[in-house]
């Protein structure tokens, strides 16, 4: 069985398979592949930038790439990343009582 070494920014080391891994490649020329895995030790979720060597050397060990359109960091037209107000909406909104019922209600109306 192949195993992959891989660093944890908290473990140090790990040793991994290669179906632990996520392996993001992108269209663009422009955008920054990526892998990522949950570490096997605390269980964190690590997720580092690949440069075309080390697409090579994960997909030599046996990952197979994920083909993306889209970056995390650039989603497509028509999704924006949340906005510190958003996320403070979203908190105070958890604070009420009713939270979810307020999260169904704004998920069914248009």
């Amino acid at each position: 069985m192949t195993t992959i070494k891989a660093t944890c920014p908290e473990c140090g080391e790990v040793t991994l398979t290669p179906e632990k891994f996520e392996l993001r490649v992108f269209a663009e020329v422009d955008e920054q592949d990526y892998y990522a895995f949950d570490c096997p030790v605390c269980g964190d979720r690590v997720a580092k930038s690949a440069d075309a060597r080390v697409v090579r050397l994960l997909r030599t060990g046996g990952v197979e790439p994920v083909e993306s359109s889209w970056h995390p960091e650039h989603p497509p037209a028509g999704l924006s990343p949340i906005t510190r107000d958003e996320l403070l909406e979203f908190h105070e909104l958890l604070q009420r009582d009713d939270w979810l019922d307020a999260v169904v209600d704004a998920i069914q109306s248009p």
